[in-house]
């Protein structure tokens, strides 16, 4: 029998919540510098009498401190996921380290268009729960746009959605024994 291999970059359901949490952060902590600097340099009051564009001038570089911890934030939490498939064996490693193994009894499959792919598996070891979003996608006028949480590329995800798919046929073959 053949073991199949899957790989791909994807984030679990422990780095969605690090990223609630640290978002608000990275919005709120660049802006809260910046009025300080202008603060503590004594330029508050000219700036509150100056004109709309001078002051969103001003937090220019919040913005681009905003990117920057956006994507380090995106490089912290994307994963490189080694999936060894045998039956119904499977062996799961997060970054070249042994994480999950065992045989594998439930497989769900969630996909929002071309947004987001979440498949929870379950083996006898535990469980775990991949994310996959794009880092870019299509807008409606079919321009890409750039997703800051996105952690995958398009073929990620298509492995990562044939990892599922062939987990869960291979659970009902078993069933249909």
């Amino acid at each position: 029998m053949k073991i199949d291999r899957f790989e791909f970059v994807a984030g679990t359901s422990k780095d969605d919540m690090f990223i609630g949490l640290c978002l608000p952060a990275i919005i709120v902590l660049p802006t809260f510098a910046t009025y300080l600097i202008i603060f503590y340099l004594g330029i508050a009051t000219s700036f509150k009498n100056s004109h709309i564009l001078i002051r969103l001038f001003a937090f220019v570089p919040a913005l681009y401190l905003m990117y920057f911890l956006i994507k380090k934030l995106r490089k912290y939490i994307s994963n490189k996921f080694v999936v060894y498939l045998d039956n119904l064996n499977i062996r799961i490693c997060k970054n070249e380290k042994e994480i999950i193994s065992g045989k594998a009894l439930y497989c769900k499959i969630k996909v929002s268009n071309d947004k987001l792919v979440h498949i929870d598996i379950k083996t006898e070891e535990g469980s775990i729960s991949f994310r996959a979003r794009p880092k870019e996608y299509k807008t409606l006028t079919g321009k890409l746009s750039f997703n800051p949480f996105g952690t995958a590329t398009e073929s990620d995800m298509k492995s990562l959605l044939a990892l599922g798919r062939k987990i869960q046929n291979t659970i009902e073959e078993q069933k249909n024994l």
